[in-house]
């Protein structure tokens, strides 16, 4: 057994007496340490991005479709499946695609975020601006889109974003180019910032002045169903719609007919027809300016002969771009009636 140390016992109360009199301020407490954690490094290189796993926001529903979510990046692309879509709706892309790169502190934390411009391109397409950044795992993640084209915006330069202030500017158009179109286009510079988790618009014009060099028209037609047969031949008509949605008013337009094998023009209603190699058209009044017009057209064709789909494809007088490319052409099944 070990001795006791009656002086030990002695000294220990002394020191809780001593401690016990002196004021709570001056106890001698250990003192932690909190410095705040650096924010996470989001200035991702063009070379990691391009073969990064990357979250894709939707497409807008008014523009060029493509995958989203999760995507796969190999040397800054993303095959797409091909789509076959319904008449009037926008077509599929080829390929999702990194256009450029532009770096900026967008969330106030004093490190720079990664703000990639996006295209699911197809002769043109729809383009996203997204900011990303890093977790504190260092895992890429984003902060959501900043700028779509979507309704009045067709385009984003690829060359024209800046950050500063928090504030993203970027340069938006009215009509997207492509391959020898020389077709004007206006240019604004609109600023975006992150509020509540999100971007808005902050800043610069909110709606594109008319262009008279671009139009949206939109031509919807009713079914083609061909009538019981008499004198060896089945006859119908069509309703073809054209509606004037926004952009330059065009004095006419110019409707074009793809017939299938044996189907022609029957009655004696039709306008003026310019025939041309495997079409004809006509040349009609536009609809006023935001309205729109339904014209009805009859045919005819044997009756042994059944099947087969018309085109219908619309120009406008004088000729102008379309900023909706798909929305100016319809395909009309061939029914054969009781």
């Amino acid at each position: 057994m070990p001795r006791p140390r009656p002086w030990l016992t002695v000294l220990f109360a002394a020191v809780l007496t001593l401690l016990a009199g002196l004021p709570l301020g001056i106890l001698p407490l250990a003192r932690a340490s909190f410095e705040p954690a650096a924010p996470p490094d989001g200035h991702i290189p063009l070379a990691a991005l391009r073969e990064a796993a990357l979250d894709v926001p939707p497409w807008p529903a008014d523009n060029v479709q493509g995958p989203s979510g999760p995507l796969h990046f190999h040397d800054g692309a993303v095959p797409v499946e091909p789509h076959t879509v319904p008449d009037g709706q926008p077509p599929y892309g080829d390929a999702v695609l990194i256009l450029s790169v532009t770096y900026g502190d967008v969330d106030h934390d004093g490190a720079d975020e990664t703000l990639v411009l996006l295209g699911c391109m197809i002769e043109g397409g729809s383009k996203q601006l997204v900011a990303y950044d890093r977790d504190p795992a260092g895992h890429i993640v984003s902060l959501g889109p900043i700028v779509a084209t979507t309704g009045q915006i067709r385009d984003i330069q690829s060359s024209g974003t800046k950050v500063a202030g928090g504030v993203v500017t970027a340069i938006v158009g009215d009509y997207q180019r492509c391959c020898a179109d020389r077709t004007p286009q206006i240019w604004q510079t609109r600023g975006y910032a992150r509020r509540a988790g999100r971007f808005e618009q902050v800043s610069g014009e909110r709606r594109m002045p008319l262009n008279p060099h671009v139009t949206e028209m939109r031509v919807t037609a009713g079914d083609l169903v061909l009538g019981p047969a008499r004198g060896g031949y089945r006859t119908g008509s069509v309703d073809v719609t054209v509606r004037h949605v926004r952009g330059g008013h065009p004095a006419k337009v110019t409707i074009l007919f793809y017939a299938p094998e044996g189907l022609e023009r029957a009655g004696n209603k039709w306008p003026a027809v310019k025939a041309q190699a495997g079409s004809f058209s006509v040349t009609e009044a536009a609809p006023t300016a935001g309205g729109s017009v339904t014209y009805r057209f009859a045919f005819r064709r044997k009756a042994a002969v059944s099947g087969g789909e018309l085109s219908i494809d619309l120009a406008t007088v004088p000729w102008m771009s379309e900023a909706v490319p798909w929305s100016s052409a319809v395909t009309v099944p061939v029914r054969t009636g009781k």
